[in-house]
């Protein structure tokens, strides 16, 4: 492992030196120094709270460093507002994508560097607008894709970003900076982003990364810089690195071995059976079973069907065929309020749009599926009810503010309000679909945690997982599914990531993989 700290180092473009941000009763950063280097794709990784986001800020021009100083090609520079980091080279594209969704593809590329007419300078050319854009978007190999002249209020996220991109590319910028770009981009999406950013790489562009995709970070990356509690942890060339098992250690500051917690041992009846689910299309003759105090794994590849069969065992999408039975009782399912009143909690793998309301307090979401439980008379009693739901926040570790908008909790805390929703309920059939999608590492600790404790409770547990690593820790045993069928059951015992990786890859076209979703799905 090859640590980096010197800001005088060979070829570096961007440094930090001894950089501190304190704010009100909290200390983001301390005596923070790295190194950038020209033409490198540089990745930040770390758990919440860091300290990467108030990295990204400082060097946005966002917020200023209480202590330190940043350099530019050796030299200090003063980034005090967003337009002098843009005027020094330094474009951040965030996560909340910065699109004006009523204006046009070309207009969203120039915004901010808009050329003139020769009606005047404060007339915009629409036509050298719509030329530069053009140029940037054949640039980035997306001239056939993407339209100048389409509104971007039509355009995909994926698509989104790139016109974010390509409006760094207009500007000269030599630094990009992208916070968590891959978060809310399909796979597809994600592999045609990474493309992107290595052709730039190629032209020299300097790109500084984050992202908690680990395995995506491992096969872009340069080097990586892993922060944490708001210090400098150690920069890594990556090609030293064996796996990301490496990478996490330096993260939370423990052994990797201490992520999964043990498996539950005490396995009771069957809890779910599932035979013959059929629908046309989609997957066929689904047929499984899950006991008490188990927790069953599905892997697979994306549009396998995991997603969708779990959607029907809920009642969330139609079925063509099939039953479904619950402690020996056949359920007629045709809602997920018939789910519901039969014991079953769905966890989608979409929590920002499927399992929470965001723009709601953490209180209500938590409450949501269980607020029949407080009312007295038919009115809700409120005192009771936020009761029950601190008490299940303090059990689930919650971090956040229960009595703010759920959309402003970290994506850890809104998958644990996500779980604690459904606990309320006291299901005991639990569905989890890639429960640790986009949250740190030691978020995703605090969630296998919970994942064993119901199996410990007595519940059933299935887990919908793109992460092997994931399931091969979790699970008693991994049904493999493809093309909508399942391929493989494979007990404990027998656990061989290769073997699931044979099944999953059944029915497909393995040429037809791109190559970050191939090392997604041999993380």
């Amino acid at each position: 492992m090859i640590a980096t700290h010197s800001a005088g180092e060979d070829n570096a473009i961007l440094a930090t030196e001894a950089i501190g941000k304190d704010y009100p009763g909290v200390r983001a950063l301390s005596n923070l120094s790295m190194v950038i280097r020209r033409g490198e794709v540089h990745a930040l990784v770390g758990e919440n709270g860091a300290g990467k986001s108030t990295l990204i800020r400082i060097l946005s021009g966002d917020a200023r460093p209480s202590a330190g100083r940043v350099l530019l090609e050796g030299k200090p520079i003063m980034l005090d507002t967003p337009g002098a980091a843009r005027r020094n080279g330094i474009v951040t594209i965030f996560q909340e994508l910065m699109i004006v969704p009523g204006m046009t593809v070309a207009e969203n590329i120039v915004l901010g560097n808009e050329p003139a007419s020769r009606a005047g300078r404060h007339i915009v050319s629409c036509r050298q607008a719509k030329a530069i854009a053009s140029d940037m978007l054949e640039a980035l190999d997306c001239a056939d894709e993407i339209d100048p002249g389409a509104r971007a209020s039509s355009l995909s996220t994926g698509h989104k970003q790139i016109v974010e991109i390509a409006r760094a590319l207009a500007l000269k910028a030599p630094i990009i900076i992208l916070d968590e770009p891959t978060a809310s981009l399909s796979d597809k999406e994600a592999d045609a982003l990474l493309r992107i950013l290595r052709r730039l790489r190629a032209e020299g562009t300097t790109i500084l990364y984050v992202s908690h995709r680990l395995t995506e970070v491992m096969g872009l990356a340069d080097r990586i810089t892993v922060l944490r509690g708001g210090r400098h942890i150690e920069t890594l060339e990556t090609s030293s690195l064996r796996g990301t098992g490496e990478l996490i250690e330096l993260m939370v500051g423990r052994p990797l071995t201490e992520l999964f917690p043990p498996r539950n041992r005490t396995i009771g009846d069957i809890r779910l059976s599932v035979s013959g689910l059929t629908r046309k299309d989609v997957f066929e003759d689904i047929s499984f079973d899950v006991r008490a105090g188990e927790v069953l794994g599905f892997a697979g590849l994306v549009g396998a069907g995991r997603t969708e069969i779990m959607r029907s065992v809920f009642g969330a999408d139609p079925r063509d065929g099939g039953e479904i039975r619950k402690d020996g009782r056949r359920l007629t399912i045709k809602a997920p309020a018939d789910a519901i009143r039969s014991g079953l909690a769905y966890i989608p793998e979409d929590r920002k749009d499927q399992g929470l309301v965001t723009g709601l307090s953490g209180y209500e979401n938590l409450l949501m599926a269980s607020l029949a439980d407080h009312c007295r008379g038919g009115l809700i009693a409120w005192r009771h009810a936020c009761q029950a739901a601190t008490t299940m926040a303090q059990k689930l570790q919650f971090r956040g503010q229960l009595s703010r908008p759920a959309r402003t909790n970290s994506g850890g805390n809104q998958q644990k309000i996500v779980i604690g929703k459904w606990m309320l309920t006291n299901a005991d059939v639990y569905i989890f679909d890639e429960p640790t999608r986009g949250i740190d590492v030691g978020a995703k600790a605090e969630i296998y945690r919970l994942i064993q404790d119901l199996a410990a409770r007595g519940a059933a547990v299935i887990v919908v997982s793109s992460e092997n690593a994931e399931l091969l820790h979790l699970c008693h045993r991994i049904l493999v599914v493809s093309a909508g069928t399942i391929q493989d059951e494979i007990p404990e015992e027998q656990f061989d990531e290769h073997r699931i990786l044979a099944a999953a890859f059944k029915g497909h076209d393995r040429s037809a993989v791109g190559p970050a979703q191939e090392r997604r799905n041999n993380e």
